[in-house]
């Protein structure tokens, strides 16, 4: 069932942008918004639904919330992806390219 959860949450492209996004640094919703060109009430949902499965930490400071990417809930999923033989042929494969 968690795996569902994740595969529907990674499936939206908008999703994935963020975790890209994310990866130089944290950036708080409105930085999100403008990134993907979006609401920033559409940004916020993408936002809980990556928190709510743990790939996200948020620090709030005053009245803005900060995201950024857990980094053990990540590499958590990708140890477990490792351990299935399909899976684990797709990450070395993605691992090795360029």
């Amino acid at each position: 069932m968690m795996l569902e959860k994740v595969a529907k949450a990674l499936s939206d492209k908008n999703r994935l942008k963020i975790l890209q996004y994310l990866g130089d640094g944290q950036k708080n919703v409105t930085e999100v918004a403008d990134r993907l060109n979006v609401e920033e009430n559409l940004a916020s949902h993408h936002l809980r639904v990556l928190c709510a499965l743990g790939f996200l930490k948020n620090d709030k400071k005053g009245r803005e919330v900060f995201y950024k990417i857990n980094d053990t809930k990540v590499i958590s999923l990708i140890k477990d992806l490792k351990r299935n033989p399909a899976f684990k042929d797709l990450l070395i494969k993605a691992l090795n390219e360029k």
